[in-house]
């Protein structure tokens, strides 16, 4: 297995950012990369996906997600934790689902029928034109995916920690795209903040697709409702002049009575 991490996380670092991200991704690793998760990411620099794990672009409840490299450019490697702790804060639908496609078996079973998930959704919305990450290959608790960045390989930050130079037009390009996700891929986020869209060149993408559910859900509406109701408070920071209704409107959602 020395071997393996030898190959997958290059030790030295020629520029003094990428070395200080690789001392912090070294306890990230030690963390996430189990013995089985490196063997399935070997299996993916086997296959000719990527080279190298550079270092953690971010740190979530759930997964984490790599920057990863290779003869290609850059991606995004998210892998999803192996672990009872998370499930705890998944809402019933998700589980739901999760438990259907699982089936009995293993608790990583269910992991990876979560990442599965998180890929067939991405790939859905990629497929209808949603602002997504486009989906490059799912392996059990693995999920690798373009990376929403630039050219040198800088990864995109959430909209939280973006200023952002327009508001109101960053509102209505999120609004036309929460809409095409909706209305196209006939899909509701379920958990959609400015915590999970990432600003690219000003530009708003939805992330973390694993709790989407289909618009005929019945809670489906709720959460879209949700949604536009903390776009709109989290917008009128910027003096953005917006109500949830109209936001819930132009983002797909049937008009409430």
């Amino acid at each position: 297995m020395g071997r393996v991490e030898s190959l997958l996380f290059p030790t030295r670092k020629e520029r003094v950012e990428e070395r200080r991200k690789e001392r912090s991704h070294g306890d990230v690793r030690d963390e996430v990369f189990d013995r089985a998760t490196l063997l399935s990411v070997s299996r993916l620099v086997t296959q000719g996906f990527f080279q190298e794990v550079d270092f953690s672009i971010s740190t979530g409840k759930e997964a984490n997600v790599f920057r990863v490299s290779g003869p290609k450019g850059f991606a995004a490697l998210k892998v999803y934790r192996v672990s009872n702790a998370v499930f705890r804060r998944f809402p019933p639908w998700a589980l739901e689902d999760l438990y259907r496609t699982a089936g009995p078996g293993s608790f990583g079973r269910l992991v990876f029928a979560w990442a599965r998930r998180e890929f067939n959704a991405l790939k859905r919305c990629h497929d209808s034109s949603v602002p997504v990450p486009r989906p490059r290959v799912q392996w059990r608790n693995l999920l690798l995916m373009d990376l929403v960045g630039d050219a040198e390989g800088r990864a995109a930050q959430p909209m939280i920690r973006t200023p952002l130079e327009d508001p109101a037009r960053t509102l209505k390009e999120l609004e036309k795209g929460v809409r095409a996700m909706s209305t196209r891929a006939r899909l509701v986020h379920g958990d959609l903040s400015p915590y999970n869209v990432l600003m690219h060149e000003q530009h708003p993408i939805l992330i973390d697709l694993g709790q989407t559910l289909p618009v005929e859900h019945p809670q489906a509406a709720g959460l879209l409702l949700r949604d536009a109701t903390n776009f709109a408070r989290y917008f009128r920071r910027f003096g953005v002049d917006c109500e949830p209704q109209e936001i819930y409107r132009r983002m797909g959602g049937r008009p409430t009575p």
